[in-house]
């Protein structure tokens, strides 16, 4: 450790003998040795905006400094407080190398500069990634550094790494995300509803800022127990819903669960619809009004109710919503009421590229079990949506060969669109039964 601390002493005082030989303003020159011991250790990848100092105070006398990039890419952007912001851009489609130099000045004019090299990686565009997409963005990361979005991964706690605190209110976890058990994801200080019973083996969804601290990649502080099993983001949806101009709607409905903030037209027992708007995710700044909603519980909607709605959206001067039209679906079945949406605009004998799960109701047994072949054949409906059945085409697992009308199911499988008809391929499984009462 002596050994270090000399060495680093001596390599201040050969830059700073340097800076000397530049001028004969000795604070200036320690100005400029302090800045460069400031900085020398910033990690090279720039991954997203941060502030650098604007001045250096030597004994009383402050050295403003001028900040320059050799990149148009780079904004050097002042601030109020004597910071200033290196502004990057984080969407570039290619990496950028670039020479950041700060330019310090004393009273006389006297400058001296001093350059650091960085660069800025080529865009991580996560939107549309798979969970193991995501893990493998957070593996490429360079100790120190972050993704720059909060991500959202579906995973199962292998490890409880600090148990949870009553005092913080919070716990460190670690999950495994897919079958990925060489590439662990910690949950750093996870705090969230439920979060206090959190178990080795239950299956959880969690949203945060993925980063590489010392060579453990984590979800950072401040990260959020979404929710029990897995939970799909829908900002994605939430946001192209806002990029929709006036007069503009969605070209297929959708589906998403939301909190209602709102009663804006109440129950009518004569048109059998209410209007309420509800705010997804969260995202109180982009709500979404439910226009004429109908379906099983609707008239029992308050604020605070959390509601699952089925429909086309469209932007209606100005009013983001769900047209007239929309239904209620359960608030757990809307990420399988989506998936049946995208199964249904396969073309004839295509596939969807990954393997999917969803959960519905069996409304038919269309070939019974089969004790030679271990296999049954089924069709679900999602939601209570009748349009969007879907068969389960020779389906095997535990408790197939007790499958009645009724029962609800989950099944995983290839989801493809055979000759017209919606199905999970031969080979698709019964993850989980809830016999019918």
């Amino acid at each position: 450790m002596k050994k270090f601390l000399a060495m680093l002493m001596l390599l201040a005082m050969c830059f700073s003998c340097a800076a000397m030989a530049e001028t004969t303003d000795e604070d200036l020159a320690a100005a400029k040795t302090y800045l460069f011991m400031m900085y020398k250790d910033l990690p090279e990848t720039t991954m997203s905006d941060y502030e650098v100092v604007g001045v250096i105070n030597i004994g009383g006398i402050e050295f403003p400094i001028t900040w320059t990039a050799d990149s148009d890419t780079i904004k050097i952007v002042p601030q109020d407080n004597k910071m200033v912001t290196i502004d990057v851009d984080e969407k570039n489609p290619e990496e950028v190398t670039y020479t950041l130099t700060a330019t310090l000045s004393n009273a006389a004019g006297e400058t001296l500069s001093v350059s650091f090299a960085h660069k800025v990686p080529a865009a991580m565009i996560l939107e549309g990634m798979s969970y193991e997409e995501i893990v493998a963005a957070a593996y490429s990361l360079e100790a120190g550094l972050a993704l720059e979005d909060t991500q959202r991964l579906y995973g199962t706690v292998t490890k409880i790494d600090t148990p949870w605190s009553d005092e913080y209110k919070n716990i460190t976890v670690t999950i495994q995300v897919g079958e990925l058990a060489d590439q662990p994801i910690q949950c750093y200080r996870l705090t969230g509803e439920g979060a206090e019973n959190l178990q080795v083996g239950d299956a959880i969804t969690v949203e945060g800022i993925l980063k590489n601290y010392k060579g453990t990649i984590e979800f950072d502080k401040g990260c959020v127990l979404v929710g029990y099993g897995e939970i799909v983001s829908q900002k994605a949806i939430v946001d192209a819903a806002y990029a929709l101009e006036s007069g503009v709607a969605m070209t297929a409905p959708t589906a998403l669960v939301g909190e209602v903030v709102s009663i804006d037209s109440a129950w009518s027992d004569e048109y059998q619809n209410i209007t309420v708007t509800i705010v997804c995710d969260g995202l109180t700044e982009q709500p979404i009004q439910c226009y004429r909603l109908s379906g099983e519980g609707a008239q029992a909607l308050e604020v605070g109710s959390v509601v699952g709605v089925y429909g086309t959206i469209k932007n209606y001067k100005g009013t983001v919503e769900f047209d007239k039209g929309c239904v209620t679906v359960p608030a757990d079945s809307v990420a399988s009421v989506r998936l049946a949406v995208s199964a249904y605009a396969l073309e004839a004998g295509l596939s969807m590229n990954d393997a999917s799960t969803m959960t519905g109701v069996i409304t038919s047994i269309d070939t019974a079990w089969s004790d030679e072949y271990k296999n049954i054949t089924v069709t679900i409906v999602p939601g209570g949506l009748t349009d969007y059945a879907v068969q389960c085409y020779r389906l095997s697992g535990e408790g197939a060969e007790t499958l009645a009308v009724g029962d609800t199911i989950t099944v995983s499988g290839t989801i493809k669109n055979y000759k017209g008809t919606i199905e999970f391929d031969k080979g698709c499984t019964l993850d989980a039964v809830v016999k019918a009462e």
